[in-house]
C-alpha cells in the first residue's frame, strides 16, 4: 500500500529549492547566534572598567587676570552681614566682619568663585568647617561654616570657577544655617562685594612684596640707569 504523504524530494523538489530550504535551518539560526554574539560583546566591551583612572591635568593658578563670580546661588540665599564692623550676635562685641554671610538652607550648594587650588578642607576653630581655594600665590577665598564637603575636595586638588566645593551648614561659632565668604590678599582681608573687587585683587596682587623682588627691581633699575 503506498503512503498517501510520502514526498520524494528528488522528484519532487528541484536541487536548489532543496538548498534553499536547508540555508533556512541552518545558515540563518547561525548568523543570528553570531549577531547576538556580538552584541553580548559589545555590552560586555562598554561596561569593562579601566585598571587605572583617567591621568588628571595637574591643579595650577589661572593664567589671567582675576574674576570672581557668586560663592552661592543668591536667588537661594541672602545676604544678612556686609563687610564692615559691627556687633558680634555671638560674643556681642564690637568687632570687624571681614566677609560676608549669606543666609540659606542647609546642604545649599557653596560655589568656588574663581579658578585655583584647595589650600584647606578641614575643621578650623570658629569657622567650623572651611575650605580655602588660592587662586595665586597671594589671593585666596575662603567658605566658612560648612555642613560638608564636596566630593574630592581636599588639600591639593584642582577646581574650576563654578564647581560645587561644599554645602551651607552652621558649624563653628554661628547661630544659623548660612555661608561666610572672605576673599584675602597676601593674608588682608577686602570687601567681596566691593564694585571693583576684581580691579582691587589684581592691583594689589601685583603690588605684593615678594622675596626677592628688590633686588629684581634694583637689576631693573641699574639696567635702565646703564641704557640711558
Amino acid at each position: 500500500m503506498k503512503r498517501r504523504h510520502r514526498i520524494n524530494f528528488g522528484k519532487s523538489f528541484p536541487s536548489g529549492a532543496a538548498l534553499l530550504l536547508l540555508s533556512v535551518f541552518f545558515v540563518i539560526p547561525a548568523f543570528s547566534a553570531h549577531a547576538r554574539s556580538n552584541e553580548n560583546d559589545v555590552a560586555t566591551v562598554a561596561y569593562v572598567l579601566p585598571l587605572t583612572r583617567p591621568a588628571q591635568a595637574p591643579a595650577s593658578y589661572p593664567d589671567r587676570p582675576l574674576h570672581f563670580g557668586d560663592p552661592i546661588d543668591v536667588t537661594k540665599a541672602r545676604m544678612t552681614s556686609g563687610y564692615g564692623w559691627r556687633v558680634h550676635p555671638v560674643l556681642k562685641t564690637r568687632k570687624m566682619h571681614k566677609g560676608v554671610d549669606y543666609a540659606a538652607a542647609k546642604g545649599t550648594p557653596v560655589y568656588a568663585t574663581e579658578d585655583g587650588i584647595v589650600g584647606i578642607a578641614a575643621w578650623r576653630g570658629n569657622y567650623g568647617k572651611l575650605v580655602t581655594i588660592k587662586h595665586s600665590e597671594t589671593v585666596e577665598t575662603y567658605y566658612a561654616h560648612l555642613a560638608g564637603f564636596a566630593p574630592g575636595i581636599r588639600p591639593g586638588a584642582g577646581v574650576r570657577k563654578g564647581d560645587v566645593i561644599g554645602y551651607v551648614g552652621m558649624t563653628g561659632l554661628a547661630t544659623g544655617n548660612h555661608l561666610y565668604y572672605e576673599v584675602a590678599v597676601n593674608e588682608e582681608r577686602v570687601d567681596p562685594l566691593a564694585e571693583d573687587l576684581n580691579a582691587q585683587v589684581n592691583v594689589l596682587a601685583a603690588a605684593v612684596k615678594r622675596p626677592g623682588d628688590r633686588q629684581l627691581a634694583q637689576t631693573r633699575d641699574d639696567g635702565l640707569s646703564a641704557a640711558r
